[in-house]
């Protein structure tokens, strides 16, 4: 496992009570959680669920993705919720829709020759848009589901998530994915248990505000703030050997609200709580010269922050939405 992974195989212990709230009257104990309290309960927790897992492995999962194609008009049974009319203050919007972040997880084996060996990494955030278990993320999240290569087809284990009220549950399937928008829908067997959906939002304009819920690198249920700054097509040359021709065109809304590595499948939200958008990636923007002495030189100017806009995922989704309330 390398270093990376470690420091987040760690992180994963200090993730948060799902009981503290950010409620105004919040006591010094909700206010500050004992992150790390969880660390010895995590591995605990996915022994005890391996076996709901119902024999959906990972190489059973990954056939069944294989079938899939980018974009493909698969009606997907997702009840999609109606726009939250109400304007929600901040610590609201964080207090109502962490509810529906997820951390995901991969399980796996770090022994071949032992089954019973078991090691876990972290590699990403989703979030619900169905309460029986329909959730969201980026393609390059799950793509050693989708489109494994060699190696990675080699090895079986299985993905989980992790929700905010210390729950876990199985990745069974795959639905859809869009490599040209980078996203990924997939659905966890819920044994009966309901999510919390976020509701769909309207696509934003320039200027509108914006919040993100994500896990930067093991600092899990980070909320930022920030505006759209930039909503473009994106010219398909960028995206390289990542670009499908048959897929939807490559569209972005760049935002300033801050994240990081380990963000990305993340929700952003509008001042109502709505979806308007799911973490992609960072691009620096750097100034190479060279100083008064001739020395080259170099450093990041600005942190451009890409995201796939809410009609990238109604586009993926394919489906007239039947709304239900919240």
């Amino acid at each position: 496992m390398n270093k990376y992974l470690l420091f987040i195989c760690l992180a994963a212990c200090i993730w948060l009570s799902a009981g503290a709230t950010m409620a105004q009257t919040a006591t010094h104990d909700d206010m500050y959680v004992k992150y790390n309290a969880y660390y010895e309960n995590l591995g605990k927790w996915l022994d005890e669920s391996k076996s709901d897992l119902g024999g959906r492995t990972l190489s059973k999962i990954k056939s069944d993705a294989a079938l899939l194609m980018a974009d493909e008009a698969t009606d997907l049974p997702v009840a999609i919720l109606s726009n939250n009319t109400q304007l929600l203050n901040e610590e609201m919007i964080f207090s109502e829709r962490k509810k529906a972040v997820l951390i995901i997880g991969k399980l796996s084996s770090s022994d071949p020759r032992n089954p019973k060996s078991k090691s876990f990494d972290l590699v990403g955030t989703a979030f619900a848009i169905s309460a029986d278990g329909t959730c969201v993320t980026n393609f390059h999240v799950l793509k050693n589901i989708i489109r494994p290569d060699a190696e990675e087809g080699k090895k079986d284990s299985v993905y989980f998530i992790i929700t905010n009220d210390k729950k876990v549950y199985f990745i069974n399937k795959v639905m859809a994915f869009s490599k040209n928008n980078d996203l990924a829908v997939f659905k966890v067997d819920m044994h009966g248990d309901k999510l919390h959906p976020i509701p769909f939002g309207k696509p934003a304009n320039i200027g509108a505000s914006v919040y993100c819920i994500s896990h930067p690198l093991g600092h899990f249920y980070s909320f930022s703030k920030g505006i759209v700054a930039r909503n473009a097509s994106i010219d398909p040359a960028t995206l390289g050997a990542a670009y499908d021709k048959n897929g939807h065109a490559p569209i972005r809304m760049e935002i300033t609200a801050d994240y990081a590595i380990g963000s990305s499948g993340g929700p952003i939200l509008d001042r109502y709580g709505n979806l308007i958008g799911v973490v992609i990636s960072t691009t620096p923007i750097s100034y190479t010269g060279k100083d008064g002495m001739g020395n080259d030189i170099s450093f990041i100017q600005m942190m451009v922050k890409e995201t796939a806009p809410v009609k990238a995922l109604t586009e993926l989704l394919k489906i007239k939405p039947r709304l239900s309330s919240l």
